[in-house]
């Protein structure tokens, strides 16, 4: 029988010098985390003249042949098991030239000495205490460094400065041996600037922060749907199946210890809530919580009053929901009513915010999520119906049609066997049975008292409202502002718009006037309530 086995090529320790220089910050990483793995307490690192020295008082180095052993990290069974250090070491400097004393001995590295060439070892004429690196490198700066020694436990100082230090979690973290961690679970606004300098994106990105020993490394989990709250991971040192990815250390090995560290997120959730005692969880994560041996309260009542949301503007007309009125009072609409059309959700909107009731008729919309709570069990409105009287006016208007009448109600039936019946001035047009091609998407109808009661935008909800493909929006609300003041023009008669004109330009005579006559030839004749005339002629050519 054949059999194969793995094996490194020697040709990988002749590319040493080109995998891992990595980056700035990947090589203080690796520096740090090896100080800290020799017991170091203290790092001190200084720039001159552009070499970058890093002093620490850890334990120092017995076997020089170590450093130069790619992928043996040399270190004891029970951190490889704690840690899992990838045997990078010095590496991460390649191709630099290196200088490294420790307990007496002293050697420098550069060239061939990292890709196979003998490195001669020699004794330190002052020794020094811990370990010693000397290197040309870029300036390593409070601001590059502060960042990956903020949670590390060390005393680490830069050109004599002390970098922050501050414990990953509180003590209100709970334990997991099992994972060799720590986690802690806090509300957004309670992490600390140094905490959302770690993650990867945007303020609101990363919400799970894993700490290793210094090392923070971020990635995205919401086992709840409350994406607001933040998850702190602070590895304990315990042997520990959860790994990061090598060469790079930027990000978790998804494998089974992963998948048992996200399941340890979600528990420690739903324990937050259940201590902060109030959620907004959908009914199936109340009920997910109730399997994990959680009892939480229901969600708290998550609702928005009226049915058309305003999301980019415009927005609709508002349903205002009187002051400490009970939402059990309140309706649901019925998507799914057997005899119901497309613009039923809109007119009960519509009836609600412009109709006129002895007691309050107020719907609300609640996300079907939240289906199964008590105070979601709400009675529903089916069936409506939307009457009108004489056409007075219609025209193309935008993106639809605008009709003005004389008279509109709408009324709306209720499974509790209530009916909300009132005249509004706007509502959505009834399908027609036929749907004649004459009949534009977005049918309006109105009432003529919707010119004085209704803003331009709240008609323009329903005829289209702003496009993002088009003008900017204040551009495109002016052009539908002129169309709606020609339509309401066109209403009241065909000359209006003249008149409507002529008194604009008459609005710039400042003394009160009494009449004003204009003559076939231009000229103007002005009388004013004090008995004056003013005469005004054609103005003379030039030519």
């Amino acid at each position: 029988m054949q059999t194969i086995q793995a094996m490194v090529n020697p040709r990988l320790l002749s590319k040493a010098n080109r995998l891992f220089t990595g980056t700035l910050e990947g090589r203080i990483i690796e520096v740090l985390q090896n100080a800290r793995r020799a017991g170091a307490t203290k790092v001190e690192i200084t720039n001159h003249d552009g070499h970058v020295t890093v002093r620490d008082n850890g334990e120092g180095i017995d076997d020089f042949s170590r450093l130069l052993d790619l992928g043996g990290s040399g270190w004891e069974e029970t951190l490889e098991s704690s840690e899992d250090p990838a045997g990078v070491g010095l590496f991460c400097l390649a191709p630099r030239e290196v200088t490294i004393r420790s307990k007496g001995q002293i050697a420098t590295i550069g060239g061939d000495g990292w890709t196979g060439a003998p490195v001669e070892i020699q004794n330190d004429p002052e020794p020094a205490l811990g370990t010693l690196l000397r290197f040309q490198d870029e300036e390593w700066t409070s601001a590059a460094v502060d960042r990956n020694a903020v949670f590390s436990g060390m005393d680490v100082t830069v050109d004599g400065k002390p970098c922050p230090k501050m414990p990953f979690i509180s003590d209100q973290a709970s334990s997991h041996p099992e994972l060799g961690c720590r986690i802690e679970v806090r509300e957004s606004q309670d992490l600390n600037p140094w905490h959302n300098s770690c993650k990867r994106g945007s303020y609101h990105s990363d919400n799970v922060l894993v700490n290793f020993h210094g090392q923070v490394v971020a990635f995205d989990c919401h086992p709840v749907s409350e994406h607001h709250l933040h998850f702190l991971v602070d590895m304990t040192g315990e042997p520990t199946g959860i790994r990061m990815m090598l060469p790079a250390r930027t990000r978790l090995v998804e494998d089974e210890a992963f998948e048992e560290l996200k399941s340890a997120l979600e528990l420690g959730a739903f324990r937050y809530l259940e201590r902060r005692g109030h959620h907004r969880l959908p009914y199936k994560e109340y009920l997910r919580a109730k399997e994990l041996g959680i009892n939480l309260p229901e969600a708290k009542p998550t609702f928005s009053v009226g049915l058309l949301s305003g999301g980019d503007p415009p927005d609709p007309v508002e349903v205002v929901m009187p002051k400490d009125f009970p939402l059990a009072k309140c309706y649901r609409f019925d998507p799914n009513f057997k005899d119901g059309e497309e613009n039923d959700e809109a007119n009960v909107h519509l009836l609600a915010a412009l109709g006129k009731f002895d007691k309050p008729f107020i719907p609300v919309a609640i996300h079907g999520r939240y289906d199964g709570y008590s105070w979601a069990k709400l009675p529903t409105i089916g069936k409506v119906n939307v009457s009108v009287g004489k056409e007075l006016y219609s025209g193309w208007l935008w993106a639809g049609t605008l009709t003005c009448v004389d008279l509109i109600t709408i009324t709306a039936h209720a499974s509790d066997g209530r009916v909300s019946s009132s005249k509004v001035c706007m509502a959505k047009a009834p399908q027609p049975p036929d749907k004649a091609p004459n009949w534009a998407d977005d049918h309006v109808l109105v009432t003529a008292e919707a010119q004085e009661r209704l803003c331009a935008s709240e008609i323009w909800y329903h005829l289209g409202g702003w496009s993002d493909e088009g003008d900017t929006y204040d551009t495109q609300e002016w052009g539908f502002q002129q169309e709606l003041d020609h339509f309401w023009m066109q209403l009241i008669g065909p000359d209006e718009q003249l008149r409507q004109s002529i008194l604009d330009a008459l609005q710039r005579i400042e003394q009160k006037w009494k009449f004003v006559k204009v003559f076939p030839n231009g000229k103007v004749r002005i009388r004013f309530n004090d008995g004056s005339v003013k005469n005004i002629p054609p103005a003379k050519s030039h030519h």
